[in-house]
């Protein structure tokens, strides 16, 4: 952060400026981040309809794509201490072959027109698994509607990435009334707390001397961000590469300890990594075993990489913590865009790739 007296850093002062905002940002994709905490709120009312008709699966599967995914990943992670049930998460067509009566299929589709969560839907029928939709229509929503499963309907309008609240909050109410164990409520008001908080200290009102998104968008400035996660953060890392790939446009790069200490540890060499910027996602309940790696990450890397930062999570439950760093990339994703000039809510070339495929 900046020091009082110190000489304003002219890429700090855009960050800054509303102007540059208003311009780079029309759509407004600042105030929907905004806007998450009451999202979440939001969302934690809605549930499927009809109810689950379920008793406790022996498999959970969540199939969806890009930001209609990262739900199924925060929910292994967050109630992964709590299951003895196997949540998986499936980017694909079709489903796993482990899938079948006594499973539980989640097709989650912000849109409704995934082609792979409508295929995952398909399958879960043709298997004989309970399945059930969590989108906001589409065809995802008509076929649920055709074959009168379980729908969650979510509100509309806005991009898969950011509507992550509606996308997770709805499957913690489907595991309880499935009869499985998820975070307590004391944990959820918990998790609300704590994004509502940073709502205030990472948006565009807090300058970026005391803001810690923006100081991260800057410290990693042009090089290349490369996340890295503990065991329990390995996948809010994931979710920092999709942010910043979709939101400022430029490569990432995602890993987790203690798997990247055993081969991506030696593509640290100079002169390539002093293009790159380590981003260690950091957590206050980390193994100590964990911690003891990060440091000695930072230890070997730090001479060669173009630089290291750190960001903590927040809170003492694990959704709390999960929830805190995941926000904190989205903010961090949305200053880089600014950084670079770029909008950060537009996405021309996946929407091209897209029709292509329709057509």
């Amino acid at each position: 952060m900046s020091e009082p007296g110190a000489a304003v850093d002219p890429r700090a002062a855009a960050l800054d400026d509303p102007a540059v905002r208003s311009r780079l940002d029309p759509q407004g994709m600042a105030g929907v981040l905004s806007r998450f905490p009451a999202q979440c709120r939001e969302a934690q009312a809605l549930r499927p309809v009809p109810d689950v008709p379920l008793g406790p699966p022996r498999l959970v599967v969540v199939a969806g794509m890009g930001g209609s995914a990262v739900g199924g990943d925060l929910l292994s992670a967050c109630a992964g201490d709590r299951l003895r049930v196997p949540v998986l998460t499936h980017r694909g067509y079709g489903l796993p072959a482990a899938a079948g009566p006594g499973t539980l299929v989640i097709a989650a589709s912000y849109s409704g027109d995934t082609v792979e969560a409508v295929s995952a839907f398909e399958a879960a029928l043709a298997a004989g698994t309970v399945v059930l939709a969590v989108t906001q229509g589409g065809r995802l929503g008509a076929l649920a509607a055709r074959h009168q499963a379980p729908l969650v309907r979510l509100p509309g309008g806005l991009p898969p990435r950011l509507a992550l609240g509606y996308l997770f909050f709805p499957l913690l109410g489907i595991l309880a009334s499935a009869g499985l164990p998820t975070p307590p409520p004391t944990e959820v008001a918990e998790a609300l707390e704590v994004v509502e908080a940073l709502a205030v200290e990472l948006g565009p009102a807090a300058p970026a001397g005391k803001n810690e998104a923006k100081h991260l968008a800057l410290e990693i400035g042009d090089r290349t961000p490369v996340a890295y996660g503990g065991q329990l953060t390995g996948a809010v890392a994931y979710r920092w590469k999709t942010d910043i790939e979709e939101n400022a446009k430029r490569l990432a790069v995602a890993g987790a300890l203690p798997e990247m200490n055993h081969n991506e540890i030696e593509a640290w060499r100079a002169p390539e990594a002093g293009r790159l910027h380590a981003i260690l996602l950091r957590d206050r309940g980390e193994h100590p075993d964990i911690g003891r790696r990060f440091d000695l990450l930072r230890a070997v890397i730090g001479p060669v990489a173009g630089g290291v930062s750190e960001a903590w999570s927040r809170g003492e439950g694990r959704l709390a913590r999960l929830l805190s760093l995941v926000y904190l990339g989205q903010w961090t994703s949305y200053y880089l865009a600014l950084g670079r000039g770029v909008d950060p809510w537009a996405v021309p070339v996946l929407e091209e790739v897209k029709r292509r495929l329709r057509g």
